[in-house]
């Protein structure tokens, strides 16, 4: 499912566009210098987000050139927050653990918080670790961004100028990737050819 793209401000939108995009506190992975990043908002107590997870797992290994940058959102219960504080925490002081740390929480089919918690430090070659208390924060402006965009709830999933609601398919997914790098690439064509008519000139 597509959402309508809500009308705000130029300035507004710059603001938008760097706080999803270059936001350092927002968990990300995949390509260091990335031609695309793709914006996943995200919770791990959420079967449709597991299911997108797993999609764009597929995505990153396809196409090399993008990133994703996870927007990670609490559900209200003390276990969720938990889970998606000690998440941020391992971004924080460990981000070469994170995406070890993120799959394991994404994949776990349990119900016992605790155990899937260890399951995750495990998975990351960690010991286990208290969540720091700034990572309260990084949540709550996650859930501001919600509110801002217009958008219902997680998963909530931003490629190029598209918005893709619920557990959308791989296909759509990969369909959209493609639209925003084909986009991509033909924006710096102009680029380029825009330098020469000035040099020309």
């Amino acid at each position: 499912m597509e959402t309508v793209k809500p009308q705000r401000s130029p300035q507004t939108e710059v603001l938008i566009h760097n706080k999803l995009l270059n936001d350092p506190l927002s968990p990300r992975v995949g390509a260091a210098y990335p031609e695309l990043t793709v914006v996943s908002f995200t919770n791990y107590d959420c079967l449709g987000c597991k299911e997108v997870d797993g999609n764009l797992e597929k995505l990153l290994k396809a196409y090399p050139r993008i990133a994703v940058t996870y927007k990670l959102i609490s559900r209200g219960s003390e276990a969720s927050t938990a889970v998606t504080r000690r998440a941020l925490s391992v971004w924080i002081e460990h981000p070469e653990k994170f995406h070890a740390f993120h799959h394991a929480l994404m994949s776990y089919r349990g119900l016992a918080d605790d155990m899937r918690i260890y399951s995750a430090y495990r998975a990351a070659g960690m010991e286990l670790s208290m969540s720091r208390p700034d990572t309260q924060h990084i949540i709550d402006v996650n859930k501001e961004f919600l509110k801002v965009m217009h958008l219902p709830g997680v998963p909530a999933t931003l490629i190029g100028e598209k918005v893709l609601l619920g557990p959308v398919s791989y296909d759509a997914l990969e369909e959209a990737v493609r639209t925003a790098l084909a986009g991509a690439e033909r924006d710096k064509h102009l680029a380029v050819l825009k330098q020469q008519n000035v040099r020309t000139e």
